[in-house]
C-alpha cells in the first residue's frame, strides 16, 4: 500500500484529502500541525508527504527542513495558499518535489503523486543520496509571475541555489535574465560573497578579457601602474554573472573554459597563478546549439555552461503575468515620480495584455514608466500609453524585423562556411532546412494533423505527405 502522510491545520481540507486519497487507493494518513507530522513520520515512514506551509507552531518550511534532515528519501510536496515566489524558491531549494496551490486541484494533486510514487519506485534501486541540510536563508528577489511558466522557473532556481554548479540562462533579451542569476545566488550558500556581473556585449575583447582577469603593472598601454584584479578575482567566493557570452571571442572562449575546468586565473602580464573560487552563471539571448553547430562557440565551452539549463519564457508567453507586473513597476515608480498611481483603466490593460512585447518584461517596465509619468490623474488611461501599444501595429512589424534580421545572420554564417568548406548547393540546402522545420512546426502545433497542416501551408495533403516522405529519406 502507498503511505501518504498530509499535515494541515483544515480539517475540513484533511477529511477532503482523506476521502480522495481513499479512492485513488492510497493509505493516507492526518496530522494538524508540524510536531505531530515530524512524530508521525518517524513511527509511520510514510511514502510521499502533503505539507502545508502555514502551520500552528512550527512552519511547514521549517518542517520541511526537519524531514529532509532526518528522512531524506521521503517525497515531500507543499501545498499552500500562500503561492508567493519566495515561498516556492525556499521550498524547492530545500528539496520539495513539488508545490502545489490552494485552492486544491485534485487532478494536479493526483498527477503530482502519480510522478512522486514513480520516482519513488526509481530511487528505490539507487544507493542513498548525501542531503546538504545547511540551506536555510530565505532567498530575495525581484521576479515577479505567477504563471505556470514562471513557477517552473522559480522551482528551478530553488533548485540551482541548492548546488554550486555552472548554470546557462537562456531568453530573449528583456526577459530578465539578470534577475533570475541574483536569485540563484542570494539563494545559495554564496548569498554573503560578492555577485559581480559582466556585460560580455559591451566591451571589446581585449577589454573583456583585462575585465574578466585583471592585469600587472605595466601589462599594456595605459595600464594602472598598481595593476587591477579582475571580476574573477572580485567575485572569489561568490558569484559571477557573464551576461551575452555569446559575444566573446573564440580566443576568450579558451581561456575562459579552462579558468573553469581548473579555478585558476593568471592576471595579463603576470606570471602567478591565482586560485579563485567561483560559481559561474552564464545568459545568452542567442542559441547558443546553433552557433555551436555553425562554428561561432566552442562545443566544450558550451556544454560546460549547459550542466543545467534554464529557459526564460517571453513575456507574450505568459500574458496573465501582465497584471500583477504592472502593479510591481508601479508600486517601484512612485516614489521616484512624487505621485501616487491608483492603477490603470480597464481599457488600458486590455490593450497591454494584447500587446506582443517583442521587449518583454523590460519594454513593458519603460511602458508603465513612461505612461505614469505622462498620466495627469492617478490613473493611467489608454491616451496615456505609447501609439504601438495603443495601435498594436509596430508589434507584428517588430517581430518581423527581429526575424529577419536573425535569419540574415544565420544565413550569413552558413554562407561563411559554405565558402570556406568549398560546398556547392547552398541554396537547396537552406531551402531544404526551412522547409522541413517549418512542416515540423506547424505538424506539431495542430498535434499532427496532415489536413490542418497542409491548409496552412498553403499545399495539399498529398504534396504535404509527399514533402515528409521525401525528408525522412534524406534523413
Amino acid at each position: 500500500m502507498k503511505n501518504v502522510l498530509v499535515i494541515d491545520d483544515d480539517e475540513k481540507i484533511c477529511w477532503a484529502f482523506e476521502q480522495f486519497l481513499e479512492s485513488e487507493g492510497y493509505a493516507p494518513s492526518i496530522a494538524n500541525n508540524a510536531e505531530e507530522g515530524l512524530r508521525r513520520i518517524a513511527s509511520d515512514k510514510p511514502d510521499v508527504v502533503l505539507l502545508d506551509v502555514k502551520l500552528p507552531g512550527m512552519s511547514g518550511l521549517e518542517a520541511l527542513g526537519e524531514i529532509k534532515a532526518h528522512h531524506p528519501w521521503i517525497i515531500v510536496v507543499i501545498i499552500t495558499a500562500y503561492d508567493d515566489v519566495e515561498t516556492t524558491i525556499e521550498a524547492m531549494r530545500l528539496q520539495a518535489f513539488d508545490f502545489v496551490p490552494k485552492p486544491i486541484d485534485l487532478e494536479l494533486v493526483k498527477s503530482v503523486l502519480e510522478r512522486a510514487f514513480r520516482t519513488q519506485s526509481v530511487r528505490s534501486t539507487l544507493p542513498m543520496e548525501i542531503v546538504d541540510d545547511s540551506l536555510t536563508a530565505r532567498p530575495m528577489h525581484r521576479l515577479v509571475g505567477k504563471s505556470s511558466e514562471m513557477r517552473e522557473i522559480y522551482k528551478l532556481i530553488g533548485v540551482m541555489a541548492s548546488n554550486t554548479m555552472t548554470v546557462l540562462i537562456e531568453g530573449e533579451t528583456g526577459t530578465g535574465k539578470d534577475l533570475v542569476a541574483r536569485a540563484i545566488h542570494v539563494g545559495s550558500e554564496r548569498k554573503e560573497k560578492p555577485f559581480v556581473p559582466v556585460d560580455c556585449g559591451a566591451l571589446p575583447d581585449e577589454l573583456l578579457e583585462s575585465e574578466l582577469f585583471g592585469y600587472e603593472a605595466g601589462a599594456f598601454t595605459g595600464a594602472k601602474a598598481e595593476g587591477k584584479p579582475g571580476r574573477f578575482e572580485l567575485a572569489n567566493g561568490g558569484t559571477l554573472f557573464l551576461d551575452e557570452v555569446s559575444n566573446m571571442s573564440p580566443a576568450l572562449q579558451v581561456k575562459l573554459l579552462r579558468v573553469l575546468q581548473a579555478q585558476e586565473i593568471e592576471r595579463l602580464g603576470g606570471t602567478r597563478t591565482l586560485k579563485v573560487d567561483v560559481r559561474v552563471i552564464a545568459a545568452t539571448n542567442q542559441e547558443l546549439g546553433e552557433m555551436v553547430r555553425l562554428g561561432k562557440f566552442r562545443d566544450d565551452l558550451y556544454y560546460r555552461f549547459k550542466r543545467i539549463a534554464l529557459h526564460l519564457p517571453p513575456l507574450r508567453g505568459r500574458q496573465e503575468d501582465i497584471p500583477l507586473l504592472i502593479t510591481h513597476f508601479l508600486q517601484l515608480i512612485q516614489d521616484e515620480l512624487g505621485k501616487p498611481i491608483r492603477g490603470i483603466s480597464k481599457e488600458g490593460m486590455k490593450l497591454l495584455q494584447d500587446y506582443a512585447w517583442p521587449g518583454n518584461v523590460r519594454e513593458l517596465e519603460n511602458c508603465v514608466r513612461s505612461a505614469a509619468t505622462l498620466c495627469r490623474a492617478n490613473v493611467i488611461l489608454p491616451d496615456d500609453l505609447p501609439p504601438e501599444v495603443r495601435t498594436g501595429h509596430s508589434a507584428g512589424t517588430t517581430d518581423a524585423a527581429q526575424l529577419e534580421t536573425s535569419l540574415k545572420s544565420m544565413l550569413q554564417n552558413m554562407t561563411k562556411t559554405a565558402i570556406a568548406e568549398n560546398r556547392k548547393g547552398l541554396y537547396e540546402e537552406v531551402v531544404a532546412m526551412l522547409d522541413r522545420a517549418l512542416i515540423e512546426l506547424v505538424l506539431d502545433e495542430f498535434s499532427g494533423n496532415h489536413s490542418k497542416t497542409a491548409e496552412l501551408l498553403g499545399m495539399s495533403r498529398t504534396t504535404l505527405i509527399k514533402k515528409i516522405k521525401q525528408q525522412n529519406d534524406n534523413e
